[in-house]
């Protein structure tokens, strides 16, 4: 089986056209009985849909302030204009600094757009 890789995003950057997405926050609120969480990472906030009943059981591990890694596919529903989080992985983490995480992530795509090779301009064939 082939897996497609996940692209670090920030809540407020997930579209569908992403297809599988990894997003760092802390949770703001849990609805155990429709299996969802909200996650809100700095730059917004994201919903997050656990659709296996081996995830939604253990909902119960986790609760407001926690700080988790989701790992999922990009979805239409969601909370406010954006989208959402159908997930597949999700882990409990400690030390997350929404400042410090968008300041890294800001440095890989930099270096990431620097790295690409640019198209020749040169003219000549």
């Amino acid at each position: 089986m082939i897996r497609i890789p996940t692209k670090s995003k920030f809540a407020n950057e997930i579209t569908p056209k992403d297809k599988r997405v990894k997003v760092y926050g802390t949770i703001v609120s849990i609805n155990k009985e429709e299996g969802k969480f909200i996650i809100d990472d700095g730059s917004g906030s994201v919903g997050v849909f656990l659709n296996s009943l081996d995830l939604i059981e253990k909902l119960d591990t986790y609760k407001p302030k926690d700080q988790v890694v989701v790992i999922g596919w990009a979805s239409q529903t969601g909370v406010g204009p954006a989208s959402g989080v159908d997930c597949e992985i999700v882990r409990k983490i400690t030390g997350f600094d929404p400042s410090r995480y968008k300041h890294v992530l800001e440095v890989c795509r930099h270096v990431s757009s620097n790295n690409e090779r640019p198209e020749d301009s040169s003219g000549v064939d």
